[in-house]
């Protein structure tokens, strides 16, 4: 068993020092590793991680080797300047199961309200147990939810209050 390595995460925009072409392959990669055919192509990460009002927070496992990208999360302003959606949400499969996807969407709600969010809206997967588990653990935030089925299987729509992190 190999032991983790130090996780941090981190704001991203186009204007970061880490520019889009140092990431985009690795993006690519967990997008394709979590999603298989359902992944977005690379010319949509592009578009949703450079659009000049998207928040994207990246997740780092830092280890005596170096760094490397093992999630992210990234959100658009929707039709109400108030809410986000949430376009996606990639943790690699090695590190799935420990907790970390509350780092990273803390940090998103935090950067998402710091843009003037109030809201969030996203879709997430039924069949895999993970809408469930977002109404569940935001219970007092959610606002409205209703499932329907999409391209990428049944879905569940929800809209909730950005939490307090």
């Amino acid at each position: 068993m190999t032991t983790a390595g130090e996780i941090r995460v981190e704001p991203w925009s186009r204007k970061s020092p880490r520019p889009w072409n140092a990431i985009k392959d690795r993006i690519a990669e967990l997008e394709n590793e979590c999603f298989a055919e359902d992944a977005f192509s690379p010319g949509e990460l592009r578009l949703a991680f450079n659009g000049r009002q998207s928040v994207v927070v990246l997740m780092w496992e830092r280890r005596s080797g170096g760094e490397t990208l093992i999630g992210y999360t990234q959100a658009q302003p929707a039709d109400d300047p108030a809410t986000y959606y949430i376009a996606n949400t990639v943790i690699a499969k090695s590190h799935q199961g420990r907790g970390l996807v509350k780092l990273l969407m803390d940090r998103l709600y935090a950067d998402v309200r710091a843009a003037g969010g109030r809201f969030i809206e996203r879709d997430a997967a039924i069949g895999n147990g993970y809408a469930d588990k977002i109404v569940r653990s935001h219970a007092t935030d959610v606002l409205e939810t209703f499932d329907h089925d999409s391209p990428y299987g049944p879905q569940r729509f929800i809209r909730m209050r950005i939490p307090e992190t």
